[in-house]
């Protein structure tokens, strides 16, 4: 049976001593930065196990109250720091282990942790040593904010002769506390960065700059460049912070220009041993006047001999006068958080029933789509959880069938992989039931069978199976194995998916094919391998998303699912069609009816009945959900159709001439993590993540460390956002919705659908990865991929004030998708990819990715300007603005006029206003790529720093845009893909398909 017919293809401590403080901050903010350039902290993140919690330890002063280490709850990792205060009138402390500091450098030092706070409060300490001698740094008080993840932070100078420091975790005497602590660290940053202390020059080297109550961020004082005259600048450079080489290194301050040029600065200054500076980056203030702006800026070390610190330097310009304020500077190192698994799902994507190995237990096998995927086995009356496994790595069940020897066999959407499960027995054990002895086992298909898209039971043991990508079906048996039913060639040429199958006898197999242009079924004998076609007029089908076969004596019939919607019951013998049913959205149909000439399913919520003599349905009445599999099963004499509904009920239909209907029966399929498809930053600065083949839209928010979960909405390939609303580009179908994040969230009205980007036959489209709001006019512009073997990919101009289409131009660029799309100055460019629908294949003629270019606010006219940005590369996979006002590029795909360069990736840049060969400038091979794209390949970003980050071939990298030759920086080497960046100027991508992953910079 497949599972696979609607689915288409495809996260006060009181002290009692005198404690010095030079200078202290405390935040409340989680998105403050990281802990200074940091040092090693053993078991920070309170993963590592053994008695107590290694590395930590109690403090011979204050409490000794519970702490453990706990896999409750986690910031990242899979476990934290668990601290239980259960008195008014004690205290409770965990100090880390020391680390050496030297009294000779110049430096402050920053402890920071993340705290969970169910109730009470936890504050963080910096302890500095000399010898048995503590000094211990005191927080400002912050009133807590419960049932969030929230960063604690303080920043203290070493009392002179400190030779160690450490981080302590407090709850104080008045404090009845609960709190999760997780991912401690310190570090090094540069003195005073809030310059609260004075004499400023014991900091800070400074000219014409000086220490001001005026304005401020917080604390008493900031720093004031004040450059009177155009003649010299105005500077200030923060004291040396030792830095290791190849070392990524952030700053970030707040800066206030209150009047004159806005050209104030901020460098990193890398020096030598003898304090010569050996490289110097900036970023320049192009902020607002009057307010305070936060300015950041991210270089790496060079990797060169006698690379020894970094200093943070502001100055204005010479050429203008300047007054400016600045305070709150950090100095850090970029920290990659692992935000966790954002979405979850658990569809019901298919069920069949059988027998334990006793025979005594009926049983319900279901499959649900994730990343793992599960299975998961049910008593079948009374919907009690038997067995959950995880099927690793795998994307989805598609088909699922039960043996005539009681076995499953499951067909999977990835890893050539065959499933099969030998259930075992049935017991009751303590008040529960249990299954026991059961097997799970994997078979992996030859190369060419890559997705088992359904499976059928034969006679003996055997089961059938349909695949994808060579149009190949095959035969199982536990003892023989696999057999190839056509080895040589494609059942039929040009048909690359046996999308159905279902088993008549070991003589007739049919099968459900595509893509092509009309409905196909192949009749195939197995033995002979004799063949014959039944191709139902008129329906315009690219596949046969489903098969059943009905036995029924001389009336035998097939119901057949096309993906252009209807079910059709077929006369198998001569071809005739007897009945088109439409709206059917069931898994499949029932067996016939016991005795009757009869089949079961579903529209929406109701259940339907055919009658196969009369060629008649009607609707048995409202069961509250889609039916996903059938049985037939007698309780007390009676006889009645069981079926696992979508609503998580299992429906009791009573066959008798008084029907019932029962659904108060639950069952329920355990959650499993859902691929990321795509991620944005959204409305409210919070970062939206779409699930691959389910769906479920999630929500990071972060500023509280929170995550919101909804499910549904679909797959959305790209997403865009103007104001409050999220604009979605769903697959299949191109679907485009708005989602109001001021309302709440509803799979049914919110997202609502605008409209849906299908232009006319033979052009109809599929996947909007080219997603761009544009806030000037109030559009959308939509690019998308054609649907299942097509090529040619539309462009679409949405007006969002009036609600309706401008226009859809169809091929756009010739025989090639739009997946990527940028605006500026009244102007969109667009990004192509050779690569069409899947199962089409590309036009020999098309070779490489084009840019094209659609005026805004003029008329256009067709063909529009297009240009190959760099010869050879198939895939123009990202477009963006660049800080140099520039679009930039990203030119990926197996290179045709090159093989050497299939592994590499090319960055582009060209003027907007000469978008063509001769004013674009390409940096060849810039990055490593995988080389096999198609549609969704690299991203980019551009920081606050001005520095653009690219993930690609599984990698992140910074790029200097301000170099010649634009140079990049691996940050992250394994497991990235999508990007994206929130206010601060932090990233955020996904690593190990699941996971969103922050770079705190």
């Amino acid at each position: 049976m497949s599972l696979g017919k609607h689915h288409r293809l495809w996260v006060r401590f009181i002290c009692t001593i005198v404690c010095v403080l030079m200078i202290v901050s405390m935040s409340g903010n989680r998105e403050a930065h990281a802990a200074g350039i940091t040092m090693t902290l053993p078991n920070a993140s309170f993963e590592e196990v053994g008695t107590g919690i290694p590395n930590w330890n109690i403090h011979p002063t204050f409490g000794t109250d519970t702490a453990t280490v706990s896999d409750v709850r986690a910031y990242t990792g899979a476990k934290s720091m668990k601290m239980v205060d259960t008195g008014s009138v004690i205290s409770l402390a965990r100090v880390s282990e020391k680390i050496s500091i030297s009294p000779t450098e110049q430096v402050a030092y920053t402890a920071t942790a993340y705290a969970y706070i169910e109730q009470g409060s936890i504050d963080v300490y910096l302890i500095f040593y000399n010898g048995t001698t503590e000094t211990r740094a005191t927080p400002a008080s912050v009133t807590p904010t419960l049932n969030q993840w929230n960063k604690r932070s303080i920043t203290a100078e070493a009392p002179v002769g400190a030779t160690e420091v450490a981080v302590m975790i407090y709850s104080g005497l008045g404090s009845i506390t609960t709190a999760y602590i997780d991912d401690v660290s310190v570090g090094k940053t540069v003195k005073n960065s809030g310059f609260e202390t004075t004499p400023l020059s014991d900091t800070w080297t400074v000219s014409g700059a000086a220490t001001s109550t005026t304005v401020k961020t917080g604390g008493t004082s900031s720093l004031k460049l004040d450059d009177a005259s155009s003649v010299a600048a105005s500077y200030a450079e923060s004291t040396d912070v030792p830095v290791s080489s190849n070392a990524r290194v952030s700053a970030a301050a707040k800066v206030y220009v209150s009047s004159g040029d806005t050209g104030i600065s901020m460098h990193l200054r890398f020096k030598n041993a003898a304090g010569t500076v050996i490289k110097e980056v900036e970023n320049v203030f192009s902020g607002t006047t009057s307010q305070w702006i936060p300015l950041t800026i991210s270089a790496t070390t060079p990797n060169v001999t006698g690379a020894k610190t970094v200093s943070v330097y502001f100055t204005t310009k010479t050429t203008a006068t300047t007054v400016a304020y600045v305070d709150d500077v950090t100095l850090d190192t970029p920290i990659e958080y692992n935000l966790g698994t954002q979405i979850v799902n658990n569809p019901l994507d298919g069920a069949v029933f059988g027998k334990d190995a006793s025979g005594s237990y009926d049983l319900m096998y279901v499959g649900s789509s994730g990343y793992p995927s599960k299975f998961v086995v049910y008593d079948a009356r009374t919907g009690e959880l038997l067995d959950d496994q995880n099927l690793d790595q795998i994307e989805a069940v598609w088909g699922m069938t039960v043996a005539s020897d009681q076995s499953v066999y499951l067909g999977t959407a990835n890893k050539r992989a065959l499933y099969r499960y030998v259930p075992g027995t049935v017991s009751i054990s303590g008040g529960i039931k249990i299954i026991t002895g059961s097997s799970l086992v994997k078979t992996t298909l030859d190369s060419g069978l890559n997705v088992i898209w359904d499976v059928s039971a034969g006679s003996s043991g055997n089961i059938y199976g349909g695949t994808a990508t060579d149009g190949k079906a095959f035969r199982y048996n536990p003892t023989s194995g696999v057999t190839v039913l056509n080895s040589n060639l494609a059942i039929v040429d040009g048909l690359a998916h046996v999308r159905s199958i279902a088993y008549a006898s070991d003589t007739e197999v049919f099968m459900g094919m595509g893509p092509t242009s009309n409905a196909t079924i192949i009749r195939f004998d197995p033995t002979t391998s004799a063949q014959s076609t039944i191709s139902p007029s008129g329906y315009g089908s690219t596949y046969v998303l489903g098969l059943d076969y009905i036995p029924n004596g001389s009336d035998s019939k097939l119901f057949a699912k096309l993906s252009s919607e209807p079910l059709i019951v077929i006369n198998p013998t001569t071809g005739v069609v007897d009945a088109s049913l439409g709206n059917v959205d069931s898994i499949g149909v029932s067996k016939k009816h016991p005795t009757d000439d009869k089949v079961y399913y579903t529209k929406g919520t109701h259940l339907y009945v055919y009658d196969i003599s009369a060629k008649t349905q009607t609707d048995l009445g409202d069961v509250g959900g889609k039916a996903a599999g059938y049985t037939f099963l007698t309780d007390a004499g009676t006889t009645y159709l069981y079926a696992p509904l979508s609503s998580g009920k299992i429906l009791k239909y009573k066959l008798a001439a008084t029907p019932t209907i029962d659904i108060s029966t639950s069952f329920t399929i355990p959650d499993s993590p859902t691929k990321i498809r795509s991620l944005v930053k959204g409305p409210g600065d919070h970062i939206y993540t779409s699930g691959y083949l389910r769906g479920g839209l999630s929500v990071y928010h972060p500023d509280a460390g929170l995550l919101t979960r909804n499910r549904g909405a679909g797959q959305a390939e790209n997403m865009t956002t103007i104001g409050n609303n999220l604009y979605l580009g769903i697959y299949p179908g191109a679907w485009i919705k708005k989602y109001d994040t001021n309302s709440s969230w509803n799979d049914t009205t919110n997202p609502s659908l605008l409209f849906q980007d299908i232009a006319a036959s033979p052009n109809f489209q599929d996947r909007p990865f080219g997603m761009l709001a544009d806030t000037a006019l109030n559009r959308l512009y939509v690019g998308t991929v054609a649907s299942s073997g097509k090529l040619s990919g539309s462009f679409t101009v949405y007006d969002l004030t009036t609600s309706t289409r401008i226009t859809t131009v169809p091929d756009i660029v010739e025989d090639q998708s739009i997946i990527s799309l940028a605006y500026k100055n009244n102007k969109v460019y667009g990004g192509s990819s050779v690569y069409g629908g899947i199962g089409s294949t590309a036009n020999p003629s098309v070779t490489e990715g084009k840019v094209f270019t659609w005026q805004t606010t003029s008329s256009n006219t067709l063909p529009v300007p297009q240009y190959v940005p760099v010869s050879g590369r198939k895939v123009i996979s990202d477009l963006i603005v660049g800080p140099d006002g520039n679009i930039w590029g990203l030119a990926e795909g197996n290179s045709s006029t090159d093989p050497s360069r299939n592994l590499t990736a090319d960055l582009f840049i060209f003027d907007p206003n000469n978008p063509d060969a001769a004013h674009t400038t390409i940096y060849a091979n810039k990055f490593t790529s995988t080389g096999n794209v198609s549609w969704q390949g690299g991203k980019m970003v551009v920081g606050k720093d001005g520095n653009v980050y690219v993930s690609i071939g599984g990698k992140l990298y910074a790029v200097d845009a301000s170099s010649a030759t634009k140079d990049a920086v691996m940050l992250v080497s394994t497991g990235v893909s999508l990007l994206t960046a929130d206010a601060n100027g932090d990233l955020y991508y996904v690593k190990y398909e699941t996971n969103l992953y922050k770079y705190d910079k």
